[in-house]
């Protein structure tokens, strides 16, 4: 029974040290040198500042940057997947609009997360 115990208090301290190296890890996460490249048609046709708050309309598809944030707002696809994707803020991550053919993608650097 005490083999047991000291292999669930084992896990249980795994496991506290996971979440607590992933929430400084997102909590410490610097923003800098963000962009947001807006494709369409596999080209780029956008290159704009994260930091700078601006609306604009990619064929049909209105896209908004917003407390360094980025969404679609509306488009006239069918089924508004891209509408519903929400916001995302991270480098790497991406919104897409499939039958409007517009890719948005967040680029750059976070740097220096002290862990």
């Amino acid at each position: 029974m005490r083999k047991y115990k000291n292999d669930i208090l084992l896990i249980i301290g795994c496991i506290l040290l996971a979440s607590i190296a992933l929430i400084l890890y997102f909590t410490l996460q610097k923003k800098e040198n963000l962009k947001v490249a807006v494709y369409f048609e596999k080209e780029l046709v956008e290159y704009l500042d994260l930091h700078q708050d601006t609306e604009i309309l990619i064929n049909s598809v209105v896209v908004k940057i917003q407390n360094q944030e980025v969404q679609v707002i509306s488009s006239d696809c069918k089924d508004q997947i891209c509408v519903h994707q929400g916001r995302i803020h991270y480098a790497g991550q991406t919104i897409t609009c499939l039958p409007q053919r517009v890719f948005i993608k967040i680029e750059g650097s976070e740097v220096d997360v002290g862990i």
